[in-house]
């Protein structure tokens, strides 16, 4: 996977709203492990903001509800429930050389504050393609979006 190249993408390209088509985890060999069981959402600004939200399907509900989308009525036992295997985060993004940088502002992980997510970007028409730094071992993750305003 080449992470160098002129640019033809510039950020007003990303702006909207994308849902998860499946990721892929592609190891060193070429060898692909997909993975269809989440549902995502990504959504891209024009002044410069993002923000993602990632759940493993098939989440139990809990017990009891406050009538808001927080977990405040929930037994910590189920708020650590609810929470396994989410992925939220949202910031700022920049984007140089089809690579872009997710500048984490505000995470359910508070460990991803401060940090930023690297990611090699691809857009053919409504489909969006955002691949990981490889690893040490050469694998690396690979997420598919398709825009909500696609056909």
């Amino acid at each position: 996977m080449a992470w160098r190249g002129k640019s033809v993408l510039k950020k007003e390209d990303l702006v909207g709203v994308y849902r998860t088509l499946g990721d892929e985890t592609i190891a060193a060999d070429g060898t692909v492990t997909t993975d269809a069981s989440r549902t995502a959402q990504i959504m891209y600004s024009a002044d410069g903001y993002m923000s993602v939200v990632s759940m493993p399907n098939g989440r139990k509900l809990t017990a009891a509800s406050s009538g808001g989308p927080d977990l405040n009525a929930a037994t910590p036992e189920e708020r650590a429930e609810a929470a396994k295997g989410m992925v939220c985060y949202a910031g700022h993004y920049t984007l140089k050389d089809d690579v872009l940088h997710h500048h984490v502002e505000m995470a359910l992980n508070p460990n991803a504050v401060g940090q930023t997510i690297i990611r090699k970007v691809e857009l053919k028409g409504g489909d969006l393609t955002l691949s990981s730094v490889p690893a040490k071992d050469g694998s690396y993750r690979r997420i598919k979006w398709r825009s909500v305003g696609a056909k």
